[in-house]
């Protein structure tokens, strides 16, 4: 039988805390594999802090996106529960878009990296892929999806738009990446 564990002494917490925010912060701008001295660096602690904090990367990334990533299921289960199936669709296109190309780590997080499938986030990426699946599904059921599209398409598209939004290069916007992709998978 397991002892649950101790809460962390305020002090303990407070670090783990700024921790955590200057981590989502760091990773937003500059991604997931940002230098971890200057996510220390931005919390206001010593390198050594962090790392007894957080043993990994991967805890500190864990720590950082869990939110995130339970945000973007929030929003699949909230496509999912619209009737209409490609106003789901173009609701979860629009919304993941909008937020992967405001946060490169949650793009990362969401689109790109993968986790073992008993981590917290391994277990949420699951839960949103079976739902953006669902949608997709609905969508194709309903004639207006091309029949080869699949929750992997949707997340290359979803990179990719995210990307060239964030990209200063680009000049494109929301609204025009969603009605070319658009139009690309539509039956």
């Amino acid at each position: 039988m397991s002892t649950p564990a101790r809460p962390l002494r305020r002090d303990a917490q407070r670090n783990h805390d700024l921790l955590v925010q200057a981590a989502r912060d760091v990773f937003a701008a500059k991604g997931l594999d940002a230098p971890l001295d200057e996510i220390a660096r931005r919390a206001g602690v010593s390198p050594g802090t962090l790392y007894h904090r957080f043993a990994t990367r991967e805890a500190l990334i864990e720590a950082a996106m869990q939110e995130h990533v339970e945000q973007a299921v929030a929003i699949a289960q909230e496509a999912y529960d619209d009737e209409d199936p490609w106003q789901g669709l173009d609701f979860l296109m629009t919304r993941v878009i909008a937020f992967q190309a405001a946060d490169r780590g949650v793009c990362e997080a969401i689109g790109e990296r993968r986790f073992p499938r008993g981590s917290p986030i391994g277990r949420l990426r699951k839960q949103y892929d079976h739902l953006a699946g669902l949608v997709i599904d609905r969508a194709k059921n309903a004639r207006q999806l091309r029949a080869d599209f699949g929750v992997d398409d949707l997340a290359a598209l979803v990179i990719g738009a995210a990307y060239a939004i964030r990209s200063s290069s680009a000049r494109t916007t929301l609204q025009r990446q969603l009605d070319l992709l658009q139009n690309g998978i539509r039956r």
